[in-house]
């Protein structure tokens, strides 16, 4: 028995080789960007810091007196700072989760028509991708309150924290987890399966869920077995791209690492302090600029198994359903499976 979740693991490889082979700069730049988004790359941070007395201290106290320190340097403006830089973290991680829906879809034109572009499908694809992330914000909204709001019940009102109350968290948990399982496998298969059902079909986002439920239940054994393997696929592919991103950035922070050993002994040789304002600006600039560089390096190495991913899913759709096949052209038993150039959607 042929399986077609087994037999689309060879197209989706065969379709990948073609579309990164030869090698181009510019498409494998192109795609690495988009891959950024995809791939989830992305970061998180917190601040805190410790103060001293407002008032300075006799005898041998270790505190730090205040007038030490630059006048701007309050707690107030310190608790200020720290607010600004998480409402600018939560807006700029919104935004590119916003632009990563939209990056769905310019992914799907790329892979299916060979022609690797980003600012036109990013304008013609636009209204999707709202309709994509609103979906995802939804399914996140939804969860949280499920989660949230048992939480919020016990805290806000007169409930008292006992042996008792606490065994019903033990559910709670288990709830959550059950959640975020089916909220991860939906998503899996909206971004794989429903995303290029709207564009094959120009329909809105809930009417291609319509689409593909029918398909679902129709295979419902191929589209498991692609789960289980995505799933499996997805963990190898992880650890093969975190080693591979971790070496790369190792040899991509070693001409960083001259330049900033060189800075450092050139500001030493002329008594300029390292916390000094050209200190902060030269090291500051050389971190940003590494942090660039394995920002870049990570999406060029986890790109050809975003892509590839993108081609499994898309192989697997169009063998279970003849009308949303985007890629019947690269198939393996096509005269046409290769072509070099683009080829219309």
């Amino acid at each position: 028995m042929s399986w077609k979740a087994i037999d689309a693991l060879d197209d989706a490889r065969d379709a990948t080789t073609s579309l990164l082979l030869p090698f181009d700069a510019g498409r494998w730049a192109r795609l690495a960007f988009i891959a950024l988004f995809i791939g989830g790359l992305g970061g998180s941070g917190g601040a805190g810091s410790n103060t001293g007395t407002t008032t300075r201290t006799g005898g041998g106290s270790t505190d730090i007196p205040t007038d030490s320190l630059p006048g701007f340097v309050t707690p107030e403006n310190v608790f200020a700072a720290v607010i600004a830089l998480v409402a600018v973290g939560i807006v700029l991680w919104l935004v590119w989760m916003f632009v990563g829906s939209v990056m769905q879809f310019v992914l799907v034109d790329a892979v299916v028509t060979k022609d690797v572009r980003i600012r036109k499908p990013f304008r013609e694809r636009f209204w999707l991708g709202v309709r994509l992330f609103g979906f995802q914000a939804g399914l996140f909204v939804a969860v949280l309150a499920v989660i949230l709001l048992p939480v919020a019940a016990v805290l806000l009102g007169s409930v008292a924290v006992t042996p008792a109350v606490g065994l019903l968290a033990i559910p709670l948990v288990f709830l959550a987890i059950a959640l975020l399982l089916v909220v991860a496998i939906v998503m899996q298969l909206t971004t794989d399966f429903v995303v290029p059902t709207m564009v094959a079909e120009d329909r809105a986002l809930l009417s291609s869920w319509g689409r593909v439920v029918p398909v679902f239940r129709a295979e419902l054994s191929e589209f498991g077995l692609y789960v289980i393997v995505r799933f499996i696929l997805g963990i190898l592919a992880s650890i093969a791209v975190g080693i591979a991103a971790l070496l790369a950035v190792l040899v991509v922070a070693i001409p960083f690492a001259i330049v900033g050993g060189a800075a450092f002994l050139a500001l030493n040789a002329a008594n300029v302090a390292l916390f000094s304002t050209v200190g902060l600006v030269v090291f500051g600039a050389l971190g940003v600029l590494f942090v660039l560089a394995a920002i870049a390096v990570g999406a060029v190495v986890q790109m050809p198994v975003v892509t590839y991913f993108r081609y499994y899913s898309l192989f697997l759709l169009g063998s279970a359903d003849d009308s949303l096949d985007l890629v019947s052209q690269f198939r393996s038993d096509d005269d046409s499976s290769a072509p070099d150039g683009p080829t219309p959607a």
